[in-house]
């Protein structure tokens, strides 16, 4: 009976062994290291003990952000851009004085004279057919103002160098040469004809306003009580460079106002 016990008891002995290998110890070993995680010991054997924290970093405080103010209507706006006005060109007259005519289109090449006033307060005219007249007292072609140039139409029974000018078109060219050498061109910007009795002489014949050439000669029949002819034909000129002109055809002469006749 004691041989058995003992059997037993060592029988027991070798399975409480084998249950502490393979159940017990692995339990028992996962429980020490967790507690072993708060000890650590240094190369020289020491133990000392610390506690892994993971503390948040604080964040920085932000700024007290500042309110925006609201916009007003005219932030919506941008800024308006004022263009820089372009100087205009200085005004430099015309010192030359005219010597020559031209109208390629009524083929008129003719020389120039100046004249002065009569006694009656009339323009003087050349006494010749070939001649054009250009009054002194008034503006020099090209200059501000308006310059008057007359011809005749017949002189004498032969026909002027302005025999044509009622043929004249809006838009022919006239070019007048000086006598420093240099030329202008100018166009036609209308072109009327009227009586004698009825001529808007103080439109016609007005000096100031802007720069102009009237052209002006007579045209038939020839009245023998006035000693002249009873029709007369007006053409005005302007500067090329600064012309423009509208499609009219050769009409009477309307009662017109200077800023009408002349745009001003």
């Amino acid at each position: 009976m004691k041989k058995i016990l003992k059997h037993s008891f060592k029988f027991l002995a070798l399975l409480f062994a084998l249950l502490f290998a393979v159940i017990i110890a692995p339990v028992l070993g996962a429980y020490i290291g967790r507690i072993g995680d708060t000890e650590v010991f240094d190369e020289a054997g020491y133990e000392y003990e610390y506690v892994l924290e993971i503390s948040p970093t604080p964040s920085p405080a932000l700024p007290a952000s500042t309110p925006r103010p609201e916009k007003t209507a005219t932030e919506d706006i941008p800024p308006k851009q004022i263009p820089t006005p372009m100087p205009e060109p200085e005004y430099k007259p015309i010192e030359a004085w005219p010597v020559r005519l031209r109208i390629p289109s009524l083929s008129v090449d003719e020389p120039i004279e100046d004249t002065g006033i009569d006694a009656s307060g009339a323009m003087e005219i050349v006494p010749s057919p070939y001649i054009i007249s250009w009054l002194r007292e008034c503006a020099i072609p090209g200059n501000i103002g308006n310059s008057f140039i007359a011809g005749h139409n017949r002189w004498r029974g032969e026909q002027g160098s302005l025999y044509y000018l009622d043929l004249l078109e809006v838009g022919d060219t006239m070019e007048i040469d000086y006598d420093d050498g240099t030329t202008l061109i100018f166009k036609c910007e209308s072109v009327y004809s009227y009586t004698l009795a009825t001529a808007p002489a103080h439109m016609i014949m007005r000096e100031d306003g802007p720069a102009r050439v009237t052209v002006i000669t007579c045209m038939e029949p020839f009245n023998p009580v006035t000693g002249t002819s009873d029709y007369r034909i007006v053409a005005i000129f302007k500067e090329e460079s600064v012309f423009n002109y509208p499609d009219r055809p050769i009409k009477p002469f309307p009662s017109l106002s200077p800023e009408q006749m002349y745009g001003y």
